[in-house]
């Protein structure tokens, strides 16, 4: 078995994995346009080969201003069959070609309900089998209730990233992140400590957004209250950051915050936006649910540390 990452004149032979017609022509207008923006490269995707057949693909994921993937986008292999050596040879060897160091590490996603739910079971399975551990899961919400007014703040002062300036940001998620009822925020502060909260802001960089969309905010005494930090991605608007600081909770105020990342995205033409609130932050997902975002999905979030072999 070869693990290779395919040439671009390769593009449609790697889209017709799949013995499903409809399948292949969605997959191929996905990755053409995931490479035409930047968010997957084809020297991201990898085929497993076997006596000149394809038998299996990976497909990674990044933000176009980063330059190495984040996310195992797509796995598919011979379900019914041999799928846990093809998916661990795809795994170790693909990973091993992009050359990612010891520490490093990479997520996989889970959605359901997905529009390619195929053998979730086989497909946990692999991921498990070579060492992927699950680390968050979260309630997928989504707003398009694009008739309603929203009402700004009547007792918070917004001040925007270009008026404060990246440091009052950073120490803003520092204090936002303490306490938090996010698993994934617990587990990165544990590891990192106050580097935490930097890691957190050069990652929210990464996405698109305009540095008057993230906002401080304020009460009428000066007192910083919160953040909201909307972004973008290739799947549109979404709430990238939000929170209370841990002496002002139980007040309402994410109320005020979720209310401002909503109207500025639809300020600035937004018809849909999503969101994560991790399944134990049950305040969050009230607040979601009082600004009208419905429940479209639930997500499990898979993660690996690359070791020295890559295993």
């Amino acid at each position: 078995m070869v693990i290779r990452p395919i040439q671009r004149e390769e593009l449609e032979a790697f889209a017709s994995l799949s013995d499903r017609i409809d399948a292949n022509k969605r997959f191929l207008s996905y990755l053409t346009d995931m490479w035409a923006s930047g968010y997957i490269r084809p020297e991201w995707c990898f085929v497993a080969e076997s006596a000149g057949k394809f038998i299996g693909r990976i497909v990674y994921w990044s933000l176009p201003s980063l330059f190495k993937p984040v996310i195992v986008d797509i796995l598919e292999v011979p379900w019914s069959e041999n799928y846990i050596e093809v998916g661990t040879n795809l795994l170790k060897h693909s990973l091993a070609q992009l050359h990612f160091q010891s520490g490093d590490s990479i997520e996989y996603e889970l959605d359901s309900p997905s529009s390619d739910f195929t053998s979730l079971h086989k497909r946990i399975e692999v991921f498990e089998h070579f060492g992927f551990s699950i680390s968050r899961e979260t309630i997928r919400f989504e707003w398009k209730d694009i008739q309603t007014e929203i009402a700004s703040s009547n007792r918070l002062m917004f001040r925007s990233l270009d008026q404060v300036g990246d440091d009052a940001f950073i120490e803003a998620i520092a204090r936002v992140s303490s306490q938090s009822l996010d698993r994934s925020i617990l587990q990165n502060q544990a590891k990192l400590g106050k580097q935490d909260a930097l890691k957190q802001f050069n990652m929210l960089k990464a996405f698109k957004y305009q540095p008057t969309w993230w906002q401080l905010a304020y009460n009428f005494e000066e007192t910083l209250i919160g953040l909201i930090m909307p972004t973008e991605n290739d799947g549109g608007a979404t709430v990238g950051y939000i929170g209370v600081l841990p002496e002002h909770r139980g007040k309402g105020y994410v109320n005020d915050l979720l209310n401002q990342g909503t109207l500025t995205l639809k300020s600035n033409g937004a018809a849909r936006i999503r969101a994560d609130a991790d399944i134990n932050n049950a305040p969050m997902i009230r607040a979601f649910q009082r600004a009208g975002y419905k429940q479209f999905a639930s997500r499990r979030l898979y993660h690996y540390q690359v070791k020295n072999d890559n295993r």
